[in-house]
Parts: structure tokens; sequence; C-alpha cells
């Protein structure tokens, strides 16, 4: 079976000190219990030289899984772009990667 993913917006929680929640949700990767969900961020499309990851718990009997990383200290009026990913514990890559996607906080 071919992995799908989509990808929801960002989430703005908090506009007075910055925080995002990039959520996203995939087919379920499999694999270890324990997955991260990865978002490689930044000001430049063609440089995303920041990182934020989350872990997750699979539910290895659910088709789907919906991974949530909280990106803090955001600067305010600012466009970041990111790419989403995930990973098993041990580093090993899930193997989907989105696209480039952007936000611009309050």
């Amino acid at each position: 079976m071919a992995r799908r993913k989509t990808f929801s917006a960002p989430t703005d929680l908090a506009p007075t000190r910055p925080l995002t929640i990039v959520r996203w949700t995939t087919n379920n990767p499999g694999g270890s219990d324990v997955h991260y969900g990865v978002v490689h961020y930044g000001t430049d499309p063609k440089e995303l030289n920041q990182t934020a990851k989350n872990p997750i718990r699979l539910n290895q009997n659910h088709p789907e899984t919906t991974f949530r990383v909280h990106l803090r200290s955001l600067e305010p009026r600012t466009t970041y772009y990111y790419m989403v990913t995930s990973m098993e514990s041990n580093g090993k890559s899930d193997g989907v990667r989105s696209t480039v996607h952007q936000f611009t906080t309050p």
C-alpha cells in the first residue's frame, strides 16, 4: 500500500508567546511503537536549518497516525517555511517527506 500524506495548516495557539503546532496525518508507518514527528523549518525555504520533533506512541491497530510538533519561540510577524517527516525512535526514517509549506506568525 502506498503511503499517503495529508497536512493541516499550522495552528497558532498563543499569539502573545509565539507557539505554532504543525499537525499532519499519514498512513500508520508501522515499525516500532515509538516514532517522532519531525519538522525542519526556517525563514528561507532553501535553508530549513532548525529542527523540532515530538515523540508519539503508535496505535498499531489504527490505519492512520497524526503527528503534532510544537514550534516555540518564533519571531512575530515572520514568515517561516517548513517540511515534515517522521522517524522511528532508532532514527530510521519512515520514508515520507512533505514538500515545503509556509506560515506567518502574528
